[in-house]
């Protein structure tokens, strides 16, 4: 073969191995389904079994994936001399086999690597790390509040049937829920994503954020899904008193009456929490107290891959997702708007349906 041939081989075949090298980078273990991939061809780039994916992806069919649908790569196995370690910018193969002590063909080995090539965001076997010796507590000292009591299952057995954190497990389905709205920039954007994939929510609305934004409530209802309610002012109604908390539903209640003719009969407690008095009256004016199983994290999360990467194990049958349609002042929502299409889309191809929390729990969303 002439040299030039020989070149223009070599570099063809470079090129090609870039692109293999850089296929499977990911962002927070997470791989977004492409069109033409296979479940085998995915595991089989990150170093798992079919099996191991499928599983931690709850795949409808074990080999039954779709375009758009995010895909959670789980850890490979290590042994007990091994650890994982991310590989980063800047590294090489060499430089990590001096950084944790070993040599080249341990690390070829034990990643049954065929080449010293490797990518941003790999996991890579490593030799483990000696033990560092646990500091000495001191005598007395204590970490988070020891006087705070969750009295979520009080609450449940105090009201049978009126306390909800989830639905039952008979049927692949799932609520989704947004708390905090109406606005004008995030609420809307949600509605679109949502109407646009023929999904049904929850909005449990805080009331001082309703004036002004009427026609947003009206927006909801008219495209079929559920307002609820989610206070006045967003305080914690765990530390108020009875009269306090139902103020803060009722002025709430009344404004979303007079938008859409409905007397909202669900209502959510900011933090989730909520005194057993407090209940006694609200349950009495025909409330029902709907919590959450699966918090998305949404309103702290830096991109959507977080808050996929926070949702997406957590779900199950009857999951009640929590997520955000506003927020407060300057805070960014964008990454529960970008992951919500992503999410949608992962659901649908594991094979849950998206319901309203009626079809999910025995209440009514209006008295």
């Amino acid at each position: 073969m002439p040299n030039r041939s020989r070149s223009l081989l070599t570099v063809i075949c470079s090129l090609l191995l870039s692109a293999v090298v850089s296929l499977p980078v990911l962002a927070n273990r997470l791989y977004r389904v492409k069109p033409g991939d296979t479940v085998y061809f995915i595991a089989k780039w990150h170093g798992i079994s079919q099996e191991k994916l499928a599983e931690a992806n709850q795949l409808a069919r074990p080999g039954f994936i779709i375009p758009r649908q995010v895909l959670l790569i789980p850890d490979p196995p290590t042994l007990a001399d091994e650890e994982l370690y991310t590989v980063k910018a800047g590294d090489s193969l060499f430089r990590i086999a001096q950084s944790f002590g070993t040599n080249l063909n341990w690390l070829r080995t034990r990643n049954q690597l065929n080449s010293d090539e490797i990518y941003i965001g790999q996991r890579l076997k490593v030799p483990t790390s000696p033990a560092k010796p646990e500091e000495p507590k001191t005598p007395g000292s204590s970490t988070g509040n020891s006087q705070y009591v969750w009295n979520i299952p009080d609450l449940m057995a105090r009201h049978p049937g009126k306390v909800f954190l989830q639905g039952t497990d008979g049927a692949k389905q799932v609520a989704l829920t947004f708390d905090d709205g109406p606005d004008t920039e995030y609420t809307t954007k949600i509605l679109d994503t949502l109407g646009r994939l023929g999904a049904k929510a929850t909005f449990f609305l805080k009331g001082k954020n309703i004036p002004g934004r009427e026609w947003v409530v009206a927006r909801i209802v008219q495209e079929g899904h559920i307002v609820a309610n989610h206070s006045y002012s967003h305080p914690n109604l765990r530390k108020m008193s009875p009269e306090q908390i139902v103020n803060e539903a009722q002025r709430t209640e009344e404004l979303i009456a007079g938008i859409t003719g409905k007397r909202t009969a669900l209502l959510r407690p900011p933090y989730g929490e909520m005194s057993e008095e407090g209940l006694d009256r609200l349950v009495a004016r025909g409330y029902q107290m709907i919590n959450w199983s699966v918090d998305s994290g949404d309103w702290r999360a830096e991109n959507a891959d977080q808050v996929l990467v926070n949702t997406l194990p957590q779900i199950k049958p009857g999951s009640i997702v929590l997520m955000h349609s506003a927020g407060g002042e300057g805070q960014d929502l964008t990454p529960s708007v970008e992951a919500l299409e992503d999410l949608i889309i992962t659901l649908q191809g594991r094979g849950y349906q998206i319901v309203p929390l009626t079809e999910l729990i025995p209440v009514q969303a209006y008295k």
